[in-house]
């Protein structure tokens, strides 16, 4: 009961109804949710369907969402109400989701929900790429225009057109093309709306639910019958040529085909959306399933895929030099302010306001150590290390756990790999999205633990040590990096 209704959140939390949903305007339904997801957890633990057990990376992350408060409490105390209930917010969706979906049902229930948000919001940008251009009006302060835009029913084919006898004399027009839902692009690109309002935030995430996607397809193993005597063998129903491998090969290819169709969905919207992030992440989870499942053929079907999708996504050009700058610039921000903080921090959501370009750090490793300081680093990185580790040590270990699990403990790994080369190009340091899958990672420990009680995943004083001493080689790195561009 709870794994649906901690499933029921995270897809208000990504798809945000009560945005383009008029009756649901003013009504809690996150608050909600998150009250029914405790109390129905509180039963399923009463009743025995849930076996609480506490992950590695719930501490850390517990630890760091904590600190990064405390952080904004002593450098900006005017913006702890606004941050603190932003971290309390995924503080709560994470913790919720490690405890109601721990279990083989819950793990599987949340994946499908990952999966059937990024397949909507998928559709809903490829139906927005088809569309003819009109003007729009944004607000007068969103002169990047990300916030809702509000379509008056004119053509345009630039921005120009819309400035022509406008109905809002110095209006805020663009000329995009309008989506479903209430979405429209930004500047060509497609996206979605709310948490998924950037192309490169929306190709992250539809990215990190490809992995679950196939998981879901594969096939549960069954039992095979042993075979009767061959005196007792009734003749062949089927013709010869129909063999037992031609048909489950047949079958396991129909089965295929909706997975293909949302990994080839997956690929023309990161590809409409020009995010060279997004396309990186798309084509390591793809390398990284092919290559697990395939071996030496998933490395020729990677070739295959990359360099045409390279030729096709990304943005090129003037626009894409300037962002390339935009984001040098940007690190080199972060590692002055945490030069002038003394490793301390600005506090957490302080970057854009401490930044002349008005912008975050679009890097989560760098926006952690600007924000929340060395300490708050450390403590970023053992979440995510710690997360990693979890499904990678129940899928090559021992353990006695269930098909579902060990079909979605290598899943849930190449999920939080592409999240993490994803995070480097952008601020997830705090995204709702991310913890959720953190949060998978969590419940997947809790899950196989209450199959199998040899299950234990601990992080080691020799590994802190370690992941802490990573994270100062990629600062020197990029400061070094920094220094060679000039």
């Amino acid at each position: 009961m709870a794994a649906w209704v901690v499933c029921a959140l995270c897809a208000l939390v990504i798809l945000k109804p009560q945005e383009f949903i008029p009756e649901l305007a003013g009504i809690p339904l996150v608050h909600a949710a998150f009250g029914l997801t405790l109390l129905a957890a509180a039963l399923d633990v009463v009743w025995r369907r849930l076996t609480p057990a506490l992950a590695p990376q719930v501490v850390y992350a517990l630890a760091f969402l904590a600190w990064a408060a405390l952080t904004t409490a002593i450098k900006r105390p005017s913006a702890l109400e606004e941050r603190g209930l932003q971290i309390a917010t995924v503080a709560g969706l994470f913790v919720a989701v490690s405890v109601a979906a721990a279990s083989a049902r819950g793990l599987r229930a949340l994946a499908l929900t990952l999966v059937g948000c990024a397949v909507l919001t998928t559709g809903v940008a490829l139906v927005q790429a088809f569309q003819p251009y009109g003007c729009m009006l944004a607000a007068p302060e969103d002169w990047d225009g990300k916030g809702e835009l509000t379509p008056d029913g004119r053509p345009c084919e630039t921005g120009l057109d819309c400035r022509k006898d406008p109905p809002v004399p110095d209006g805020n027009y663009r000329c995009e093309r309008p989506g479903p839902l209430g979405t429209s692009t930004i500047d060509g690109r497609v996206r979605y709306r709310g948490s998924l309002a950037d192309p490169n935030e929306l190709s992250l995430a539809a990215g990190m639910a490809i992995p679950l996607a196939i998981a879901l397809a594969e096939r549960r193993p069954r039992a095979r019958a042993r075979p009767a005597p061959a005196r007792a063998r009734a003749a062949p129903a089927l013709p010869y040529l129909l063999t037992d491998r031609l048909l489950a090969r047949a079958a396991a290819a129909l089965r295929a085909l909706p997975v293909a169709a949302v990994i080839a969905a997956i690929g023309a919207m990161v590809v409409m959306a020009r995010s060279r992030s997004g396309l990186i992440v798309y084509l390591a989870v793809l390398g990284l399933t092919f290559i697990r499942r395939c071996g030496a053929l998933g490395v020729v079907a990677v070739c295959l895929v990359g360099p045409p999708m390279l030729l096709l996504g990304g943005r090129s050009g003037e626009e894409a030099s300037e962002s390339s700058e935009e984001r040098v610039e940007l690190l080199r921000e972060a590692f002055e302010m945490i030069r002038r903080t003394k490793g301390i921090g600005v506090g957490a959501g302080q970057f854009g306001d401490e930044s002349s370009l008005g912008l975050t750090a679009h890097n989560a490793y760098l926006l952690a150590a600007a924000e929340t300081g060395i300490l708050g680093m450390c403590l970023f990185a053992l979440v995510l290390y710690a997360s990693l580790k979890v499904p990678l040590s129940i899928w090559l270990g021992d353990a006695r756990v269930s098909p579902a699990i060990a079909r979605l403990a290598p899943a849930i790994f190449v999920s939080l790999c592409g999240a993490l080369i994803g995070i480097f190009f952008l601020s997830w340091a705090y995204k709702d999205i991310l913890y959720m899958a953190l949060g998978a990672s969590a419940a997947l420990y809790g899950a196989a633990r209450a199959e199998d009680r040899r299950v234990s995943v601990r992080v080691s004083a020799r590994e802190v040590a370690l992941v802490c001493a990573g994270m100062f080689a990629v600062l020197a790195l990029l400061n070094v990096l920094l220094r060679f561009l000039g």
